[in-house]
């Protein structure tokens, strides 16, 4: 069942809760703060049902786009999010439902729909998200010279903390590189233990005290919450590039987490060899404080859009202390066929209300610093990957 989260601000609700109610007539399962209890947190409520999220419906008047707060937040972590999601993937739909200035940070991704006449053009693209996770599983997807099947697994456990996990993960098979094929498993493998492993801390760090409150009510339970996604961004039969994307919230904290992390592989005789953004690069040292410039243009001008102004002294003060030119800020990247993208999630740069920030650098942008015959040249001839993820199988530990 497809769950969508309904932002929009208090104000509003009168307008909103009639199209959740039509919404959960039709099968989905929408998700509204109508449905707190008295004496839950409602910041960990919203936080959990946010993170569990497939699609976020964004509720646009000219109360909740001028308002400052929660709905803004709500709003900049719902785009953040959309940065890990496979192309063509529906999890963001922008809804006018009195005319306003729609904000320029969602103009500028996202088409709205205008409410009610567009009703049935939200259905249609709620329907095509539910679609999109739900793709043949069993034959997979052709990515040459490979074949992915998803697989996505659940595991619960119950404790004061407990924990829920849900993971999605790619399983490779190959005619053409099987050994590539096997190392990709076994890599997978390993990422997947290593999340689950973490998630059960929970059993050796109960705080049954802390938590005694919540034992009385039976529609809410004390649970770390773990979201797991591992993305295929790009592949052929000598270059593969993957992006692991984590979110959730422990149980009882003030806001959730979102983290990421990347790898970058080269294929050579049927073996993977992991690479770095070094490895594209001629004489990696000397070009970290030039590439370091274009960085901080990329994310000044995504910061400046973001708040809706010009830049202070004191913002370009902050970019760059927040990238230095040490090289440590290329760490995380995922390879297109026309470029790279830096990637630095939520409060890596400046501070967890800020969001998640990125930079795209095309190999023309690099040129000057680009290694004759490197990963770039192998990276122009290999698809973009256009993945559509779901299936749903839960564990009880």
């Amino acid at each position: 069942m497809l769950k969508v989260f309904l932002n929009h601000c208090a104000e509003d609700k009168a307008l909103v809760t009639p199209y959740f109610n039509k919404l959960k007539a039709l099968g989905f399962e929408p998700w509204i703060d109508k449905r707190i209890l008295p004496g839950q947190d409602w910041d960990e409520v919203i936080q959990h049902a946010f993170n569990a999220a497939d699609v976020y419906l964004i509720f646009m008047t000219p109360r909740s786009v001028s308002k400052r707060g929660y709905v803004q937040r709500e709003i900049s972590d719902a785009l953040d999010k959309q940065r890990y999601n496979l192309p063509g993937d529906i999890g963001l739909i922008p809804i006018l439902l009195e005319d306003c200035e729609v904000p320029v940070k969602i103009l500028r991704s996202h088409q709205y729909i205008r409410l009610p006449e567009g009703w049935q053009e939200l259905v249609e693209s709620l329907e095509l998200a539910a679609q999109q996770r739900s793709i043949a599983i069993h034959t997979g997807v052709e990515m040459d010279p490979f074949r992915m099947f998803l697989r996505e697994e659940k595991h619960r456990w119950e404790g004061l903390p407990g924990y829920e996990v849900s993971m999605r993960y790619p399983h490779v098979e190959s005619s053409r590189v099987p050994n590539t094929a096997v190392e990709l498993n076994e890599f997978f493998a390993s990422l997947r233990l290593n999340s689950l492993l973490n998630a059960r801390k929970a059993r050796i760090n109960q705080e049954e005290e802390h938590f005694s409150s919540w034992a009385g009510d039976p529609d809410w339970k004390p649970a770390n919450s773990f979201h797991v996604f591992i993305s295929p961004n790009l592949a052929n039969q000598f270059i593969l590039s993957f992006s692991v994307h984590e979110d959730g919230m422990f149980a009882g904290a003030a806001h959730g987490f979102m983290w990421v992390e990347t790898h970058n592989f080269m294929i050579i005789d049927d073996q993977l060899i992991k690479i770095s953004f070094d490895d594209f690069l001629s004489e990696p040292h000397s070009a970290y404080t030039s590439i370091t410039a274009l960085v901080r243009e990329r994310v000044a001008k995504e910061y400046a859009g973001r708040f809706d102004g010009e830049l202070s002294s004191d913002d370009l003060i902050r970019v760059r202390e927040a990238l230095p030119s040490d090289g440590t800020i290329f760490r995380n990247f995922i390879i297109t066929p026309i470029g790279v993208t830096f990637l630095y999630p939520q409060g890596e740069l400046f501070g967890h209300a800020a969001g998640a920030f990125g930079a795209d650098l095309s190999f023309n942008d690099l040129r000057p610093w680009l290694k004759p015959g490197g990963p770039h040249t192998f990276a122009q001839h290999a698809s973009a990957i256009s993945w559509d993820p779901g299936i749903d199988d839960e564990v009880h530990e």
